[in-house]
């Protein structure tokens, strides 16, 4: 009888244990509410990321919170956890039988080699499997920190508010709408507050009967009911504080570039990065600042993607190239002109780069600085480089299942260097005649429906130009000029019977590069002169260089962007930059370029470093003759030398160090006071400019790359006080933009340049 009566006692407290965790039906209730503002934060992933499978997730949720209520052994319940763990990644990853001996293998070794990549820095290169990892492991987390905050500590305020920022924060900077999220986040949080503060009067006053409760629920559902009927009903103002994105890009630092994906519809505002369909431009676009690759390259240029030729009034659309192969570098052959014509000089460069997004699956797409020649990745299995010769397009396919590592290439390209004198050659007033007739098929293509004002307003800006460069020129000083604004926000989308380029030059003139850029395209062709829309990458932010010249480049989404290039008979297709605050391409900023287009200085800058490079050389070979003798009659000196001659040496080695650390922004102005002294010529001027703006950089002033130079210049001289920055701006896009070499600059200009290196020193 007493083992029997033992037993009824052990039950009974087993079962009293298992329905104690949550007490009070109120409790219950604010823990199922939680498990809602759970399910808020899991919405947004499959518009800001690639997470899927959302009802699946928001199921194994659930299951988390129903495991974490049921009071049991903590060992227990972290077996419920594995378990639920293990088999999600099975249903949604793993292949085999569920727990067999090489589904553990499999499960294992991908755990481990991924969590290495993650303790390496590697966050990017983790595998679907991974992050779904990853991500359930956190929902368990937080269903045990539910209860906590709801069985136990009675305290909810924090988890509702922090939900709300997180939404909030979605809304603002993302693709996601929040509105209807944060409607229902207030709710669920006044009916959270008023369960919690229940919960603390039935703990401090014992004695609350179901009279008392029922008065109070029917209080706090009134105030809550009444609230949100306020709330529904009452005007909303519009918005009263300014965008806070450009402040924090100022801020931080974080660059803006001007190039978003595009949507079918163009409505929406869209997310910056590189994007296959170009159909609807218009729209602006929210900021992504996620790692798309890196780069160890000799030069630091445009990473070229593709163009596309057909312009439709909305956007632009290219034909799909075919034929392709297996473990072998194509390239498609059809009659067509490749990108730069055989009596181009080019230079063989090599670059490596390294995707940081998915690249298993067939057609990843590769950029290249040139004309890409050839693409060669370490990875097991058959590849093949697919490259399109005529709008550059390059892409990459393999088997799925031989892939290893699919994400390195090495890419062996051609970098051209033009010549201006032999593009001032195409001097007839139209030129097609002088086209293949492939490309004039092609790229002189416009819509019916184009506005006649559009080729109007091109014939008017040409008027003066006697050839096809200084044509183009002219375009590309236009749409860099006072006339258009560079914004990345509150674009526009026109109707649909509404011209894209039409719109923006006598309409809305506000826009980013793909406003810029098919402008240009389109006005040229309504010059015959052959032209085409590309996009790709900016050169991105430069990490560091190395000891052997290769510089180390980094590119994010960000750095998308689209420009546009020029056909030239016997030269090829020719890049031009139209967006302001753009420097343009390397291929064609370093063109062996005449005098009055500053070409001289910098092939005179290449000449000195080639020569530098050899002489560095030759004195390498000199010290390697040496050798030994003079290492020994170093050592036999130091060794004559006292010991307190040394000591002072070392302590005035020492002194002056730290004195140029200390004086080293004074040190710089010096410097670049006495190398510029006298400025009397334009190209003087621009190498100053120049200059300036890095020193601006190197003291911590950086000029983001959203930002034109305008933009940056009143933002220096708000900083300063002073009106020179601004001045000196003016002059350098008359200059640099408007291809201007005056015999003499304005008088004011050295001492505008100087004050403003002083107050630059002065601020440090």
């Amino acid at each position: 009888m007493r083992c029997q009566r033992d037993k009824r006692r052990k039950g009974a407290a087993l079962i009293s244990r298992f329905t104690s965790s949550l007490k009070q039906p109120q409790e219950g209730i604010a823990y199922v509410l939680t498990y809602f503002i759970v399910a808020e934060w899991l919405y947004p992933l499959p518009e800001i990321s690639d997470t899927g499978f959302l009802p699946f997730l928001l199921l194994i949720a659930a299951v988390f919170f129903v495991i974490t209520a049921i009071p049991v052994h903590w060992l227990i319940r972290l077996g419920f956890y594995a378990v639920v763990l293990t088999y999600s990644l099975h249903m949604l990853f793993i292949p085999g039988t569920y727990m067999s001996i090489d589904w553990w293998t499999l499960f294992m070794t991908e755990i481990w080699q991924q969590s290495a990549r993650l303790f390496s820095g590697g966050v990017l290169q983790l595998s679907d499997m991974y992050r779904s990892f990853l991500l359930i492991v956190l929902l368990a987390m937080v269903s045990y920190l539910a209860y906590y905050w709801v069985a136990i500590a009675h305290r909810i305020y924090f988890f509702v508010f922090v939900s709300v920022v997180y939404i909030g924060i979605l809304d603002a900077f993302t693709a996601y709408d929040g509105s209807w999220a944060v409607v229902r986040l207030v709710i669920i949080g006044f009916v959270l507050f008023a369960c919690m503060r229940l919960l603390r009067l039935q703990l401090r006053y014992s004695n609350l009967g179901h009279s008392h409760v029922f008065r109070y629920l029917t209080v706090a559902a009134a105030v809550i009911l009444l609230s949100v009927l306020v709330g529904w009903q009452a005007p909303k103002y519009a918005q009263q504080w300014p965008d806070p994105t450009p402040y924090i890009e100022r801020t931080t630092g974080v660059d803006v570039l001007s190039w978003g994906s595009s949507s079918p519809d163009g409505a929406e505002t869209r997310k910056i990065g590189y994007g296959e369909n170009d159909e609807r431009l218009g729209g602006g676009f929210v900021m992504d600042d996620m790692e798309v690759f890196t780069a160890r390259a000799e030069t630091s240029a445009y990473w070229r993607g593709e163009s596309k030729h057909e312009y439709t009034g909305h956007g632009w659309t290219s034909e799909e190239g075919t034929g392709f192969g297996n473990g072998e570098l194509i390239e498609q052959s059809d009659g067509h002109v490749d990108l730069y014509e055989d009596t181009t000089e080019t230079e063989t460069l090599e670059a490596d780069v390294s995707y940081h997004d998915s690249r298993t699956g067939e057609g990843d797409l590769l950029f290249s600085q040139g004309a890409l020649q050839e693409a060669d990745a370490e990875m097991e299995g058959g590849y093949s480089v697919y490259i399109d010769g005529e709008n550059g397009r390059s892409e990459v396919w393999h088997d799925e299942e031989d892939v290893n590592d699919a994400g390195a290439f090495t890419l062996t390209y051609e970098h051209p260097q033009f010549s201006v004198e032999q593009m001032r050659d195409v001097d007839d007033p139209k030129g097609a005649q002088q086209d293949p007739q492939a490309v004039t098929d092609k790229y002189l293509q416009l819509p019916e429906e184009l506005p006649d004002r559009v080729g109007e307003l091109a014939e008017e800006l040409v008027q003066d130009g006697t050839n096809r460069y200084d044509r183009a020129r002219a375009i590309e000083s236009f749409l860099n000029g006072p006339t258009f604004d560079y914004e990345t926000t509150d674009i526009p989308v026109p109707a649909e019977d509404q011209d894209y380029v039409d719109q923006f030059l006598f309409e809305t003139q506000i826009g980013y590069c793909d406003n810029f850029s098919t402008a240009m395209v389109v006005m040229l062709r309504t010059l015959d002169i052959p032209a085409r829309w590309v996009k790709g990458f900016t050169a991105g932010d430069e990490v560091s260089v190395g000891d052997d010249g290769y510089r180390e480049l980094e590119i994010t989404n960000e750095n998308a962007h689209s420009w546009i290039e020029v056909y030239f008979p016997d030269v090829g297709w020719v890049p031009f930059e139209p967006t302001p605050g753009f420097s343009g391409t390397v291929d064609f900023a370093s063109a062996d370029m005449d005098p009055d287009e500053n070409g001289e200085d910098m092939m005179f800058e290449q000449e000195v470093d080639q020569d530098t490079e050899e002489g560095n050389a030759d004195e390498d070979e000199d010290e390697e003759d040496v050798g030994e003798t003079e290492a020994e009659e170093r050592e036999e000196e130091q060794a004559e030398l006292p010991f307190w001659l040394l000591a002072g040496m070392g302590t005035g080695l020492l002194l002056a160090g730290l004195a140029a650390f200390k004086f080293r922004g004074k040190i710089m102005q010096l410097w670049l006071s006495r190398r510029y002294l006298g400025m009397d010529s334009g190209s003087r001027f621009l190498g100053a400019y120049e200059s300036l703006l890095k020193y601006l950089d190197w003291t911590g002033m950086k000029r983001a790359a959203h930002e034109t130079l305008s933009e940056f210049a009143t933002r220096v001289d708000f900083r300063f006080d002073s009106e020179d920055m601004r001045a000196l701006t003016t002059l350098y896009e008359d200059l640099y933009y408007g291809n201007k070499n005056p015999d003499q600059l304005p008088e004011d200009t050295e001492r505008r340049w100087k004050q403003i290196l002083d107050k630059i020193a002065n601020a440090r």
